[in-house]
């Protein structure tokens, strides 16, 4: 027998799943992987891996030299799983038919998913903006989602191809073999998208210590113009009777005196380079 059925209705299967089994199914303490004498279950967390907001919701599969049942949480799983369970005319083949269609379009998004990265990059090398920040977050946040939904499905093939129970015929190994191969092609991609993703963080790090820079350049040259200024009004501020002060000429004269220094700092400034843009 092959059913896609809801969690709620395995005890509709006594005939087809013992006691024990349900017993311990409706615990939900199931691992990734177990192996029975004479069955398998598997589990596994699915979400919509194009939807950055959705929420996982298990799927658990049995299977059996003649039955293979596709267990969902809820709507969601059950509904994804319904796009991806064909009956066929043995169960390993079901089995093997199920997860490849899960994978099916997943390399392309993985794709997609390397642009919008790349596009991240390009804006961080054009400027930092506020909105940028937190799209490298959910990127980044989305990213480690997706290399920890593949690793579980490396964990599941490896345990398929051993068989140590011999539940699934010698025949399908190999195909599990080549779905095996495929979820590591997928992972190292994955892999690569985090190390991306870790990179456009850092060049987006670097851009704010360089504007930090800039703007601590700008205060440095700032002050130091000023810093001959505050000296002068400082002088002249104090509470003493100076001789200058009965000099006609003495206050253009201190305006002159502050104009030329201004001037002279500008000068040098601009010879040594500090007011290029960098």
């Amino acid at each position: 027998m092959q059913r896609m059925i809801y969690r709620n209705q395995v005890e509709d299967y006594t005939k087809e799943l013992e006691e024990p089994v349900i017993a311990h199914i409706n615990e939900g303490q199931i691992e990734t992987f177990e192996a029975f004498d004479n069955f398998d279950i598997i589990a596994f967390d699915w979400y919509d891996i194009r939807d950055v907001e959705s929420e996982p919701s298990q799927i658990l599969i049995y299977i059996d030299k003649d039955d293979v049942f596709i267990i969902c949480e809820n709507e969601n799983s059950y509904n994804a799983a319904r796009k991806c369970f064909t009956e066929t005319e043995c169960n390993e083949r079901t089995l093997f038919t199920f997860f490849k269609k899960l994978f099916v379009a997943d390399n392309k998004y993985l794709e997609k998913l390397e642009d919008t990265i790349s596009d991240l990059d390009d804006k961080v090398i054009r400027g930092i903006s506020s909105e940028l920040r937190e799209q490298i977050v959910d990127m980044r946040y989305h990213v480690l989602h997706l290399k920890k939904y593949y690793e579980q499905f490396e964990t599941i093939f490896d345990e398929l191809i051993d068989n140590d129970n011999d539940v699934l015929g010698e025949e399908f190994v190999k195909y599990f073999e080549i779905l095996n191969n495929r979820i590591e092609r997928i992972s190292r991609e994955v892999m690569n998208l985090k190390e991306y993703i870790v990179q456009v963080r850092e060049s987006y790090q670097a851009q704010i210590d360089i504007e930090q820079n800039r703007l601590m350049k700008v205060f440095t040259l700032v002050t130091s113009i000023f810093m001959p200024l505050s000296l002068i009004a400082g002088w002249y501020g104090m509470n003493l009777k100076m001789p200058e002060f009965e000099f006609d000429y003495s206050y253009p004269i201190v305006i002159g005196v502050c104009i030329f220094i201004v001037l002279t700092c500008f000068i040098v400034f601009k010879k040594k380079g500090w007011l290029k843009r960098e």
